[in-house]
């Protein structure tokens, strides 16, 4: 019987604390949103990534690491002729003396936000700003990567890409797929060298498997030159040269096959690269 009581009580206040919670956040959020509202242009519309998955509009990070969270924002000023492209803006605000300022704006044309997020690429301890935007279903997107610098942000690099994704291990790297032919990818894992972006072998090599399953199921399914050109283009980054001589050549019997003369010397090319190595 008292733990009837007790459940009941304990019940009553979780029920009653509920809607004392919802309404401070709503009241936070709407304080937010006055405070957005004031810097984002008139004609602009908030709008959110597509990666991170459940990333909103706005985001915050403490990027001169002074305690004061910047709020990073997100938006949309869509063209006045459609279907052209929108412009794709990034507001940064900074609290200076109890006072939000707008510290940072960047406007990037495309027809898509794909990413919008922080990581620390050049591992010095804080988060750079990563952007992507989409230009178009055949160009893919465009990766912008900006660092905090002087109390702005400061573009360190820029990376096209079709597919991403951070890996955020010892290491952060970036790896970035490009699209070759119908739905094969040269594939790139890249990491801060202290002045750009590189090719990193360690990396690449503990990424490889996951290369390795994409081409295994396209092939079951179409055993087409395409997969084994890009799948050998991998493999010989991942430092694989059995495995790429392999590809090599069942690449180039299916490129005579079907009589394309200048894929078999692609592949020709690629073995070249790799007799070098």
């Amino acid at each position: 019987m008292k733990k009837i009581i007790l459940f009941t009580i304990l019940a009553s206040i979780i029920l009653n604390l509920s809607p004392i919670f919802t309404h401070a956040e709503e009241k936070l959020n709407k304080e937010l949103l006055k405070i957005i509202n004031e810097f984002v242009p008139p004609n602009s519309i908030l709008v959110s990534p597509e990666e991170p998955k459940s990333t909103k509009p706005y985001k915050f990070y403490d990027f001169n690491q002074d305690g004061q969270e910047e709020i990073i924002i997100t938006f949309e000023i869509k063209a006045k002729e459609q279907p052209n492209p929108s412009q794709f803006g990034v507001i940064v605000l900074r609290k200076e003396n109890e006072r939000w300022e707008k510290t940072w704006e960047n406007l990037t044309q495309g027809v898509g936000l794909d990413y919008s997020g922080v990581a620390d690429i050049t591992g010095d301890g804080i988060k750079e700003y990563l952007l992507g935007v989409t230009i178009g279903a055949s160009a893919g997107n465009k990766l912008e990567i900006f660092q905090w610098n002087n109390n702005s942000l400061k573009m360190i690099a820029e990376v096209p890409y079709h597919m991403m994704e951070l890996l955020r291990n010892k290491k952060v790297g970036i790896v970035v797929w490009q699209r070759y032919i119908a739905d094969t990818y040269f594939v790139d894992v890249l990491k801060w060298n202290g002045e750009k972006l590189i090719l990193d072998e360690e990396l690449y090599s503990s990424y490889y498997p996951a290369i390795e399953k994409f081409y295994k199921e396209k092939i079951s399914r179409m055993e087409a030159w395409f997969y084994w050109y890009t799948l050998a283009d991998a493999q010989i980054k991942a430092n694989l040269f059995g495995k790429a001589r392999i590809s090599i050549q069942k690449g180039i019997t299916l490129a005579e096959q079907l009589s394309l003369p200048d894929e078999v010397e692609n592949f020709e090319k690629l073995s070249n690269k790799l007799e070098k190595r």
